[in-house]
């Protein structure tokens, strides 16, 4: 077994012992020996009355290199140890201060207590003032809390009171008042200088007041030197409190006690330890069962805001205890319930994979950033707190364009908030499943809000519908399933004539999510992922197309005179031979193209088999969808987000904002949820709606700038209060 550096240590040290050859064992070491061993022993030279500082002075860079780096002899300074390791029986400046004299030797007893000593006694000799400059420069190293803090010296201190010969130049004083000095405080005079002595005198002075007293003595005799009142008090505060970096506070200090003192004949009283020791009214038994019937009163649906009203509104009203305080604030409602055993619980969901960053999203996404680039100079803008619309200057002939953004949602009867207050271990029982719910399609925007008339409009008007909200209740036994037919029914005979009669003479620009649902395609347009390899088949007959450079014009559907397939889909085989891409070995779909969860995106794959080369064709892809159609016809603009990028679409904001009203008022209730969802819609103000489009635009401009992923949130909430986001975030992103 291997041996430890403590055992190999061990018997390096038992090699360099000297034994007694007698006796066989180790020789005893002497002082000097265990001096070289110990942790860290000062030296006396620290002490001595030559030494300005307290370190021990080591060329560092040699002991480095000599491999003595971590030898506790070659540290510079007082390590930052333990109290016990400093002033224990064996602690360091125990060891220091072995051979040096006892601190009641460096002050003169007397007999009688009573007695005090007169200040003429005191010598003034050169040898004395040294003595006591060194006692000085000793027992003011430290400001009294650190006295009260070191218990060593506090030993020395009887009841708290210091026992000190007072050391005055009376040649400072010789000429008092003949210079400037009486100048900086009026008030100033021998018989203050006087009082000042005698108080001093006094032994049984308490420590902090004789350091207080002493600094102002100093700082009269500092004026009377011709310095200024800074100048002045802060040499003061480096005599008696040693303070090198914190001079000027410490003489601010020194400035306010000398007037303190001059007109009042006192020292300023201290508050420390004087303040209203409080207690939190949640102590209180009748606020805690206050609380707690309120929390049973909820069934486990507290929230901070909720209980944070009921105490101000009721509870403390009720306690009479209240004083001057009329109302706790947020955080003091979190800081409460944590006290009454309550912590926030979360509702846990599974884990969301998408495609935000996908080649063929980023491909589309830049397509859909400069497309809505040319619709936006011709929007109105909303700027300031109260997003006040602005119109462009629109050049002759334009027309102004409004963004218009629809989206689906659902809402659930047993939808209720993911975070509640409960007892830890307690979790508010919920009814399992999602319930019955009501689907909601709905336009939302910028100028108005949700798409719909106001009463005047409806009384002028009265054949177009009143709004475009459609509901919808889900379900093989309700009213089915949304579908694209559902969708454009709603486009076509409600949006489009209400925003024409809200908007005339203005262009709608219709912005979609990217599904199937809103993508489908005409039942005769150019889909091959509806064609067969050969003719005739389920496929749909397709209309006729061009293609090629010269548009070359082809049928999909065989002539009525052919001889073997007349009237029948011609099928992908047939297509590619007429265009001439067609090549021994295709199939109809390979692997990577075949399946939902199986199918592989890579845009490089262009001719793997019949179907990636059809859906790649220029005709095929420019095929529009049912729903852009439709609204292209009657004069209007479509466009889809791209995929997974819901913070596109102020809308989706526009639901989390609803679904907070509901959770809010949510009680399981079939019934309630069809009247609270109405509610909930109504719920948002145009000025929150317009803000929530605000950040729309931002992630745009933002995403132009090609800034992703979390440095583009970090750049959306930086300009909050900004439609677009300066170049500026460049450096303060650093890319």
């Amino acid at each position: 077994m291997p041996l430890t550096k403590s055992q190999i240590a061990q018997r390096k040290n038992s090699k360099n012992r000297p034994k007694n050859l007698s006796t066989g064992q180790f020789e005893k070491k002497n002082k000097a020996s265990d001096s070289s061993n110990s942790d860290f022993i000062l030296s006396d030279e620290i002490y001595s009355s030559d030494s300005d500082v307290d370190i021990i002075h080591i060329d560092a860079e040699v002991a480095i290199k000599q491999g003595k780096r971590n030898n506790p002899e070659n540290k510079i300074g007082i390590p930052r140890t333990t109290k016990y390791r400093k002033y224990g029986p064996s602690g360091e400046f125990t060891k220091a201060a072995k051979n040096t004299k006892k601190i009641e030797q460096f002050f003169k007893k007397s007999g009688n207590k009573d007695k005090l000593i007169n200040i003429d006694e005191i010598s003034n000799n050169e040898k004395d003032m040294n003595e006591s400059d060194e006692f000085s420069d000793d027992i003011n190293n430290k400001e009294i809390g650190d006295l009260e803090k070191d218990n060593n010296i506090a030993n020395e201190i009887n009841d708290g009171i210091l026992d000190i010969d007072v050391n005055i130049n009376h040649s400072d004083l010789d000429n008092f008042g003949s210079s400037s000095g009486e100048e900086n405080l009026g008030l100033i005079n021998k018989t203050n200088l006087d009082k000042l002595e005698n108080i001093l005198k006094n032994k049984k002075l308490p420590a902090s007041e004789y350091f207080q007293y002493l600094a102002i003595y100093k700082y009269f005799v500092n004026l009377n030197k011709d310095l200024g009142k800074m100048e002045a008090s802060n040499n003061a505060a480096k005599e008696v409190y040693n303070k090198d970096n914190k001079g000027s506070y410490k003489g601010t200090c020194i400035r306010k006690w000398a007037m303190y003192w001059l007109k009042n004949g006192a020292l300023p009283k201290t508050m420390q330890g004087c303040h209203q020791k409080t207690k939190s009214l949640i102590d209180d038994e009748d606020v805690i069962n206050g609380s707690l019937e309120f929390i049973r009163q909820n069934g486990g649906k507290t929230m901070p805001l909720e209980y944070k009203n009921f105490v101000n509104s009721k509870l403390l009203a009720e306690m009479e205890i209240l004083g001057n305080k009329k109302s706790i604030s947020d955080n003091t409602s979190h800081v409460w319930l944590r006290k009454l055993g309550l912590v926030p619980q979360s509702k846990k969901k599974g884990i969301y994979y998408d495609g935000h960053e996908r080649e063929d999203v980023v491909a589309y996404r830049k397509i859909f950033l400069e497309r809505m680039k040319e619709f936006e100079q011709y929007m109105p803008k909303f700027v300031g707190d109260e997003m006040i619309q602005i119109n462009p200057e629109l050049p002759n002939g334009q027309k102004l364009y409004i963004f218009i953004a629809h989206d689906e949602s659902l809402f659930y009867s047993n939808d209720d908030r993911p975070t509640m207050w409960a007892p830890l271990g307690e979790p508010p029982l919920r009814k399992k499943g999602q319930g019955k719910s009501i689907m909601v399609s709905e336009f939302l925007l910028e100028t108005i809000g949700c798409l719909k008339l106001t009463p005047e409009q409806e009384l002028a008007n009265p054949n177009i519908p009143k709004e475009a909200r459609k509901f919808l209740k889900p379900g093989k036994n309700e009213e089915g399933w949304w579908t694209a037919e559902h969708l454009l029914d709603q486009v076509i005979n409600y949006a489009i004539p209400i925003f024409e009669t809200i908007h005339p003479g203005t262009i709608a620009v219709f912005a979609f999510d990217n599904s199937t649902n809103h993508g489908s395609l005409p039942k005769d347009g150019l889909n091959a992922a509806h064609m067969n390899a050969k003719p005739g088949g389920k496929q749909p007959c397709m209309r006729s197309t061009f293609y090629g450079l010269n548009n070359t014009p082809q049928e999909m559907v065989f002539p009525a005179n052919h001889p073997t397939h007349p009237n029948l889909p011609k099928g992908m085989c047939q297509i590619l031979k007429e265009r001439g891409l067609w090549s021994d070995g295709l199939v109809a779909d390979c692997k990577l193209c075949k399946g939902k969860n199986t199918k592989v995106v890579d845009l490089k794959r262009v001719d793997c088999c019949m179907r990636r080369i059809i859906s790649l064709q220029p005709d095929f892809l420019s095929q529009k969808s049912t729903l852009q159609e439709e609204i292209e016809k009657r004069g209007h603009k479509c466009i889809f987000y791209p995929k997974f990028h819901c913070e596109l679409n102020f809308i989706e904001m526009f639901w989390g904002a609803a679904k907070h009203y509901t959770r809010k008022n949510c009680d399981y209730k079939w019934s309630s949820l069809q009247t609270v969802v109405p509610e909930a819609l109504n719920s948002v103000s145009l000025t929150t709606i317009r803000r929530y489009a605000q950040k729309s635009w931002r992630y745009m401009d933002i995403y132009r700038k090609g800034i992703s992923g979390k440095l583009a949130e970090f750049a959306v909430k930086r300009y909050s209060s900004h439609r677009r986001v300066p170049d500026s975030v460049y450096d303060e992103i650093k890319i």
